[in-house]
């Protein structure tokens, strides 16, 4: 058995590690040169003015005259999950939200294990191992480390939690490997450990750097798009090597061409990228079409990149036993696909979703930065089980609700034609949002660009049209004048049983209460709570970002979603 495994451990010497360096070096400025570009071309369109007739504008009121000061009493509560736990409606809305995300993962993660058999048989049949059921089970689990990683993009682990999925997965494998030295005296413990480390460390390191926060929305797709084209400027050598009469040709055109040895050298590696890119750049188009239509959403697009990325790299290790078992990581990544699919599609979560599609306004101080983006990736993993998001884009979050398409249209020249410059571009930026769930049964986020004189507008009807709206105020001081704005807005066009505040101890607590004491001296008369004869502020308390905190906050929100009249 041993001796059986010596041509797995010396599959590939230098090239794979060459092709992971570059590939990351690559990635990591392209990714970065992206973003970067793309939040300097959003802040400069934010700046601009529109020159639209603001009376075009659907359900616009024009300024209301004085009226007498609305004097009934406001008070302000801190709420919990149990002081909410009365309420069935926001209960049962709850544990959807927190269940559904989890069966997601187990898709993924029933899926992965079938793109974990398929790379473990490739494995084999290319060193001519037999394919013995102890054996093939080993090399499945070997295989199947993503499935930690796609449960954690899939769920949002705690701390606790990835503790746990690590300790499942090493303790399952214990057994395995158990019976493997048990039925193999002679294989070292130290090759099996070799084994795990060449096939899932450098596609690991690397993940840890693109799954970071600042870089996610991009990072892990350009990763596979640059793995793929450096191994093809890399392998193309080696294949023009072995190809005689094509290494004649193109020395005679290099040749025609005046070309050195040197130079030929080049332009092979030119061909070699410029031929593998194109492939990595129909992969790229293939998700962002099964994404455009529904079949997959934004997450399955980072968790297909993690899959792609390991089978890639894998597969290329297999390349001294046969150039074309350099396709097995992608037949892998076909089958996990088919499988997930065909899950989401036989347990009917786009059925599910159907009855749901409530609509969440994310509001923010513009000044929160990886606050504002950690509330919005923790929270997006539950609510969008259940209904959508829109938000009010700002600097501070230019780049972390970014979504696939986005970034083509950005590439494309065509970013303009998102940002909303007058009342007709609002209405149809309302009219074309996507409030159905897709094939997955996860809900879509909406950004909404403005121009700086056009956020107001949007803020009033996204919020009147709204089924729930959270304005994150962490952070909220004198210095905050937009958002003064934004509650006294709040409390003209929604019913208060719909609004949650976020706060913590950044707060300027003091302040927000002479605030909403304003606003609520200063209601309108078509305002909804105009008429009632006292009202209560929901508050939350986000101090530390706790896990108690956000079940709090999605329990709240749950419950204003069912506090809407039918």
């Amino acid at each position: 058995m041993s001796q059986r495994f010596g041509p797995i451990t010396v599959a590939l010497t230098g090239q794979l590690a060459n092709i992971l360096i570059l590939s990351a070096i690559l990635a990591i400025i392209a990714s970065s040169l992206i973003l970067r570009l793309y939040r300097r071309a959003v802040i400069k369109s934010m700046r601009r003015r529109s020159q639209s007739d603001i009376l075009e504008t659907k359900g616009y009121l024009p300024p209301e005259p004085e009226q007498k000061p609305h004097d009934a009493p406001l008070s302000l509560e801190f709420i919990t999950r149990e002081s909410l736990k009365k309420n069935p409606r926001a209960a049962r809305l709850y544990h959807q939200a927190t269940r559904r995300r989890w069966w997601i993962a187990l898709i993924h993660a029933i899926a992965g294990c079938g793109f974990a058999a398929v790379m473990a048989t490739a494995f084999l049949s290319a060193s001519k191992i037999d394919l013995l059921p102890i054996r093939l089970l080993f090399f499945i689990w070997l295989n199947a480390w993503p499935v930690v990683l796609a449960m954690d993009l899939a769920v949002g682990l705690s701390r606790r939690g990835r503790l746990i999925t690590v300790t499942t997965y090493f303790f399952v494998g214990t057994v395995v490997i158990s019976n493997v030295l048990h039925k193999n005296l002679g294989l070292p413990l130290g090759q099996v450990l070799y084994l795990w480390l060449n096939t899932n460390l450098a596609p690991t390191l690397l993940l840890v750097i693109f799954l970071h926060r600042r870089i996610r929305a991009v990072g892990p797709l350009v990763l596979v798009f640059m793995v793929l084209s450096v191994a093809g400027m890399i392998l193309i050598v080696s294949f023009t090597g072995d190809n005689h009469k094509l290494l004649k040709a193109l020395s005679d055109l290099s040749s025609s061409l005046g070309l050195s040895s040197s130079g030929t050298l080049v332009l092979l590696h030119i061909i070699g990228f410029a031929v593998f890119a194109i492939s990595g750049w129909i992969i790229l188009g293939t998700l962002r079409r099964l994404y455009a239509t529904k079949n997959i959403s934004e997450q399955s697009i980072t968790i297909d990149a993690v899959w792609l990325l390991f089978g890639i790299i894998n597969s290329i290790s297999l390349v001294p036993q046969g150039r074309w078992w350099i396709l097995s990581g992608l037949a892998a990544y076909a089958i996990y696909r088919l499988i997930a699919a065909s899950l989401f599609l036989v347990l009917g979560f786009a059925q599910r979703s159907q009855s749901g599609g409530r609509r969440l306004l994310l509001l923010r101080v513009f000044s929160l930065d990886r606050r504002s983006e950690a509330l919005y990736d923790t929270l997006g993993k539950s609510w969008r089980t259940v209904g959508s998001i829109q938000i009010i884009a700002g600097r501070d979050m230019a780049t972390s609700a970014i979504e696939p398409h986005e970034v083509l249209d950005f590439v494309a020249g065509k970013l303009d034609r998102r940002f909303i410059d007058s009342g007709r571009s609002l209405d149809g930026r309302i009219n074309q949002m996507e409030l159905q769930s897709d094939k997955e049964g996860q809900f879509r986020v909406t950004e909404f660009f403005c121009h700086d004189d056009m956020w107001k507008m949007s803020l009033a009807r996204l919020a009147d049209e709204s089924d729930a709206v959270l304005i994150d105020l962490r952070g909220f001081s004198h210095a905050n004048s937009g958002c003064v704005v934004e509650v006294h807005e709040l409390f003209n066009v929604v019913a208060l049983a719909r609004i949650i505040f976020a706060v913590d101890n950044t707060t300027d607590q003091a302040f927000l209460r002479q605030t909403m004491q304003d606003g609520w001296q200063q209601l309108k008369d078509r305002s909804p709570n105009r008429r009632l004869p006292a009202a209560e502020i929901s508050l939350v308390d986000l101090s530390g970002m706790s896990r108690a905190g956000f079940h709090n906050l999605l329990y709240a929100l749950c419950a204003a979603v069912s506090a809407k009249p039918a």
